[in-house]
């Protein structure tokens, strides 16, 4: 199937989406872009190109995350002297001697990723939605209500009224749409709490990500694109989960106690470090809903499923969502069926909730491997982590995994030929 082929029957279809952000974004770009009319509901301002110190709330985007933003024409909309690529990535057990170093040459790549900000990536995605006059995004506009009446999904949001034909569902963990269908959001807690923080170190990134795993938690040090003020390629975006307590000790700690903790917990990885940016903190709990869709709907990214960020995952899931779902509702309607048909609904959801738990599962399994202090399971994923950067070809079929090479890709998250 190919990007950018428009069925004469999808103009006379309405598309809802209530929530922007990145998932919704991507989802409304790639189905204007097939000739549908899609509105979002975004009770957020409308999403502005940062400027200044970097925001605390970044994202890691995968090869595949990359392509889709590239096929879709959200890319060049990037400022890239805010976008970080790292062609290495760093990982190692802090109680040991286990480490794994990736790189993206054994691959084949030049880059494992690229790091941004999560406002900088909405703001692109809104630069291109208004390239599409059959796309209207409203900011500023919650939605408070929407029922399913005479096979069309009522929406509301003050005195205003949509009807859509589908009706999505992209408005984040505690999803408003996710509970009016009645789905259960399959909410757990990970007994982690995440603080994130910009800081500035004294060694050069080199464009390396880092995670250290501790017995309290996984620490990942990001790296983000160089600020004249802090030198070249020293400033880092760091995620600290842990238990609640050390968490909330780590928010509350003088700036420069913080900053010798955060050295010493890394190994002195970076040299001396700096504290740039408040600290901010969020509890981490997993969801995963009992079901994708219902009649007339469907959810993305984290009204979908919520995962532990130790792996950067999350965002990436989101855009592949965005992406099948999209790609099913081009193949129903350029077979004269609707955009909302139960067939293509299902397709959607036995392509990407399958793989969505199989991700959540293998986080929830790192994070609590990670957290043994038993002897025994200390040597064994020591030796393993060595085995596995000793492995080529395991350790490259790990970092085709982590890079988003799945077997069942969107078009639109491939290279174009």
């Amino acid at each position: 199937m190919q990007p950018n082929s428009v069925s004469p029957a999808s103009e006379k279809q309405h598309i809802v989406i209530v929530g922007g952000g990145m998932t919704g974004g991507l989802l409304a770009v790639l189905l204007a872009e097939q000739g549908l009319t899609v509105t979002v509901l975004d009770g957020a301002p409308a999403p502005v190109m940062p400027t200044g110190p970097a925001q605390l709330r970044v994202s890691t985007l995968t090869e595949a995350s990359h392509w889709l933003l590239q096929n879709s024409g959200v890319w060049e909309y990037l400022d890239m002297s805010r976008v970080q690529p790292y062609d290495a990535m760093q990982v190692w057990d802090q109680d040991g001697t286990g480490e794994v170093l990736f790189r993206a040459r054994e691959v084949g790549a030049q880059s494992l990723g690229w790091l941004l900000e999560n406002g900088h990536l909405a703001a692109a995605l809104y630069r291109r939605a208004a390239d599409y006059p059959n796309l209207h995004w409203r900011c500023g506009v919650a939605v408070e209500g929407a029922r399913r009446e005479e096979g069309r999904w009522q929406v509301r949001a003050g005195d205003e009224q949509w009807q859509a034909d589908l009706l999505v569902g992209a408005d984040g963990a505690r999803s408003r749409v996710r509970d009016w269908a009645g789905i259960s959001g399959g909410a757990r807690d990970s007994g982690h709490h995440a603080l994130v923080a910009t800081i500035a170190t004294a060694l050069p990134h080199n464009a390396c990500a880092r995670q250290v795993f501790m017995e309290s938690g996984p620490l990942a040090l990001l790296p983000l694109y160089s600020d004249p003020q802090q030198g070249e390629q020293r400033q880092c975006s760091i995620v600290w989960s842990g238990w609640p307590e050390r968490i909330a000790r780590l928010r509350e700690a003088a700036p420069a106690d913080f900053a010798a903790e955060l050295q010493a917990a890394t190994g002195d990885a970076l040299g001396e470090v700096t504290l740039l940016s408040e600290r901010a903190v969020f509890p981490i709990q997993e969801r995963h809903a009992s079901s994708y869709v219902a009649a007339g709907l469907a959810l993305v990214g984290d009204a979908a499923h919520v995962i532990h960020p130790l792996a950067g995952q999350g965002v990436n899931l989101g855009l592949l969502d965005a992406a099948v779902l999209a790609e099913e509702v081009e193949r129903a309607t350029q077979s004269g069926r609707s955009c909302a048909d139960s067939a293509a609904l299902a397709r959607y959801q036995r392509r990407r909730r399958g793989e969505n738990l199989l991700m959540q599962n293998a986080m929830r399994g790192f994070q609590q491997l990670f957290g043994q202090r038993a002897l025994p399971v200390r040597w064994l994923r020591n030796t393993g982590m060595r085995w596995v950067n000793q492995a080529g070809p395991l350790k490259r079929l790990f970092a085709s995994q982590a890079m988003g090479r799945g077997a069942d890709l969107p078009v639109r998250a491939r290279p174009r030929a």
